[in-house]
């Protein structure tokens, strides 16, 4: 047997010895006073709405159904108020969702206020208290006792249930003062509640019903003004902290996770739209970016599509709304769905999804702020490419897109501080020319000379080690930064990389011959080594080693080869 299905069975063993058979008990050894049809039927919708509709406190529920219950225990005793407050109990397994089955949640539940109920009737009766009596003070101290024993023991039940069980649930992350807050509420209220029936009659639930009800409502409105306005500040902060990250993948990558944090969701999916086509961008499952392998999807197609189509935001309250339109990657255990375009300037870039495993989990008010949250996300966007795009302007050679020539000192001075540092053990140089390079620009042209030198730039990159730093010094000259690497290993990665550039085929379209056709040219690269910190520890002399190497022994000895600087 599963571990769900034992824990449900001993539930259910717990609750049908101590519920069913301590009613029947209680009806039968307690003597009890005529019910009212009509009243058991109002304090059972009363009771059931307030925890249906609780206030709310900083998003957590406060329940105050002790305000219709007590009344019940006050004129019919305690039969009638177990009755009731079984009733209204069903109200959470509605209203709210835990980690705990919703049988398991019930059958605790109820074994947990049939329990209450019947100690704080005892200490009801032990106070004084006397069911049917319009005595004020003795009433009022009953009642007292009544609450104080049914919190109290409330209280330590769900905390030693918690400690069992190692977790939480919305009816139990209430402050302790709270707990008693109540009690001061509720006391006049149910006191009120029952002698106005005694009174006046049925009217009285009208009487005091009504203004509780509105209360509640306007109470609940402004905690989901409150709402609103964190999720407000939120996005605020949020477009803030996008709008200083440097790069476009960062402001993508922390969009995607502060969307997914922000709306509690489980899951998030952000696709480009381009070519006529939705592309997964960016994905979070449980907090965390994944790389997934999804197919792209057409307008129309799957959730995603769909709202590209439409062109409007749309909200899945469970799985079986939006499961037959989907047939692409969706997690099993995902139910609501919020889903919603991104445009810039009238067009619609990307399509933002978000899932949870829960039921309902999204509401209407949540768009307006996830739309506002989008704009930023553009705006930082558009930020960043422009971003990127003057960073690459500035550092970056334009014709081979590697690093310039001040690009390069910078980063070599950044390389010899922590050769100083102690943070490596030696930094080498590597410096490549191409050899009679004047000949290919005045047989084919300047353009084919800038072709070749494209080419060669994407065979450097391919050739070298990760953490090598290349970039174009000047001219056909080429320079590669090597951290952590000694002179004998950057001399045997210079002569394969001179190898490799004269077994290599370029290929040009001359303009200063009449052909048309593109040729293949072939070249040779003459190349320098120097090392630190066994040549020198200065970042400008070793780069100028490098050179004297490059000329006086390589070009000089007849090209076509790699030489090392010697002192």
């Amino acid at each position: 047997m599963s571990i769900v299905n034992s824990s449900t069975l001993r539930s259910f063993i717990i609750w049908l010895t101590i519920v069913p058979i301590g009613s029947i008990y209680i009806y039968t050894l307690y003597p009890q006073r005529e019910i009212s049809f009509f009243h058991f039927i109002i304090f059972s919708i009363l009771a059931f709405l307030t925890i249906y509709f609780p206030i709310r406190r900083k998003g957590k529920p406060v329940f105050l159904v002790m305000w219709v219950t007590v009344p019940v225990f006050l004129m019919y005793g305690i039969f009638a108020e177990i009755m009731v407050m079984q009733i209204a109990i069903t109200a959470s397994l509605f209203s709210f969702k835990t980690k705990m089955p919703i049988i398991n949640r019930f059958f605790f539940n109820s074994t947990l206020f049939f329990s209450l109920s019947f100690f704080a009737a005892v200490a009801f009766r032990f106070a004084g208290g006397e069911v049917g009596s319009m005595n004020f003070w003795q009433m009022i101290l009953g009642v007292l006792f009544y609450q104080l024993t049914h919190t109290i023991l409330n209280d330590v039940a769900l905390r030693t249930f918690i400690l069992y069980k190692k977790f939480e649930s919305p009816f139990v992350r209430r402050e302790r003062l709270m707990d008693y807050y109540i009690i001061i509420v509720c006391i006049p209220l149910s006191l009120s509640l029952y002698f106005l029936i005694q009174i006046i009659g049925p009217t009285a639930f009208l009487l005091l019903g009504f203004p509780f009800f509105c209360i509640t409502f306007l109470i609940r409105l402004y905690e989901n003004s409150e709402k609103v306005n964190v999720l407000l500040q939120q996005a605020g902060e949020i477009g803030s902290n996008l709008s200083v990250l440097k790069t476009e993948k960062e402001v993508i990558d922390q969009f995607v996770l502060k969307a997914n944090e922000m709306f509690s969701a489980d899951f998030a999916y952000l696709f480009d739209y381009n070519d006529e086509l939705l592309k997964l961008l960016q994905a979070c499952e449980n907090g965390e970016l994944v790389s997934l392998d999804v197919t792209p999807m057409k307008p129309g197609q799957g959730v995603a599509g769909s709202v590209l189509e439409k062109n409007e935001p749309i909200i899945y309250s469970n799985r079986m709304e939006w499961e037959q339109l989907s047939k692409f990657y969706t997690p099993d255990e995902m139910e609501s769905v919020l889903c919603v375009p991104i445009t810039r300037n009238r067009k619609i870039e990307a399509v933002l999804l978000l899932g949870s495993r829960k039921k309902t989990a999204f509401r209407e008010y949540q768009l307006q702020i996830l739309d506002l949250l989008c704009s930023y996300f553009t705006v930082s966007v558009e930020k960043s490419r422009y971003m990127e795009e003057t960073v690459i302007k500035s550092e970056r050679c334009a014709l081979t897109k590697l690093y310039n020539y001040r690009s390069l000192e910078e980063k070599l001075t950044y390389e010899m501080e922590r050769l100083h540092k102690n943070l490596t053990s030696s930094l080498s140089v590597i410096m490549l020319d191409i050899d009679h390079f004047k000949n290919v620009n005045d047989t084919y042209g300047h353009e084919s000379g800038n072709d070749i030198l494209k080419q060669l730039a994407a065979l450097l990159q391919k050739a070298l080690p990760e953490n090598s730093i290349l970039g174009r010094y000047g001219g056909e000259e080429f320079v590669v930064i090597l951290p952590e690497m000694q002179k004998s290993e950057a001399f045997c990665l210079a002569e394969q990389i001179r190898l490799h550039i004269s077994e290599s085929v370029f290929k040009v379209r001359p303009n200063l011959i009449k052909i048309n056709n593109i040729l293949d040219v072939s070249i040779t690269s003459s190349i320098g080594v120097s090392t630190a910190p066994d040549d020198t520890d200065d970042a400008m002399t070793l780069l100028r080693n490098a050179d004297r190497a490059l000329y006086i022994g390589a070009k000089q000895e007849g090209r076509n080869r790699v030489a090392e600087y010697i002192k």
